[in-house]
């Protein structure tokens, strides 16, 4: 299976449009598809009551007028922060609103786990995955969207769950991941490129049948021509209508 796409380089809203809105927002994520993003890029973690919310880090203090950990608040809890300005407050969305969004829209999804393995949380981030599983296959969307983490783990236990069934995005070199156990090359359908201006990182992924693609720090209009021509098949930006117009400056869209 493989991702399809009109244009010659994808690009993906990180955490929605978040130069120019909130991160992990429904109102960023809207910005972002309005602007032209074929995918949104986003990060899943479950409360204390196994609801499946969208925000980064594990602490509500950077992005929230709260503070503590998300795996100690309750869904109701977390729906009461406010992840917006405060003049323009917003909620803490679900996955299943934004794949009611995406499902509407006709946008792909790169669906980061944020809940890694390990002896203390192995039980959360399975149930994390299984989770979003049954609501991906809710609304039909498995052929749409790609799993994404570095925790290298949370990918393999995806694999050989369910199959193969599910595209994997990881990262590359694979030192960037942790809890690597097997090789990546066998279960991964595209890579992030960290070292985004060495060509033999590019080269080596192709050999592999591994499709490169470029991080959020990649924002230049030079650098994005410079990556699309080594082989990027797709970047995540923070500023969806300024990277779009920068590629088809450089003939990549």
């Amino acid at each position: 299976m493989k991702l399809t796409w009109e244009n010659k380089m994808m690009v993906a809203g990180h955490r929605g449009d978040c130069y120019n809105w909130p991160e992990n927002t429904m109102e960023g994520f809207r910005a972002a598809i309005e602007a032209g993003a074929d995918m949104i890029e986003t990060d899943v973690r479950l409360t204390k009551d196994n609801v499946l919310i969208l925000m980064h880090d594990d602490k509500v203090d950077r992005t929230a007028d709260g503070s503590g950990f998300v795996k100690e608040k309750t869904f109701a809890e977390m729906r009461r922060l406010n992840v917006g300005e405060r003049s323009n407050p917003m909620q803490v969305p679900t996955l299943e609103e934004l794949l009611v969004l995406l499902k509407e829209k006709d946008v792909l999804l790169n669906l980061e786990i944020k809940e890694y393995y390990s002896a203390e949380n192995v039980d959360r981030c399975h149930l994390c995955i299984d989770e979003c599983v049954k609501l991906i296959e809710k609304y039909d969307f498995s052929k749409k969207m790609l799993f994404n983490s570095f925790d290298a783990h949370v990918l393999e236990y995806i694999h050989k769950k369910y199959g193969g069934r599910y595209l994997l995005h990881g990262f590359y070199p694979y030192s960037i991941m942790h809890n690597v156990e097997g090789n990546p090359d066998e279960y991964l359908y595209c890579a992030c490129i960290f070292d985004d201006r060495n060509k033999l990182l590019y080269e080596e992924l192709n050999a592999k049948g591994i499709e490169p693609w470029i991080g959020a720090g990649v924002t230049r209009k030079t650098h994005l021509k410079e990556c699309f021509e080594m082989g990027a098949k797709l970047v995540t930006t923070n500023n969806t209508a300024d990277c779009i117009a920068k590629l088809d400056g450089v003939g990549a869209r």
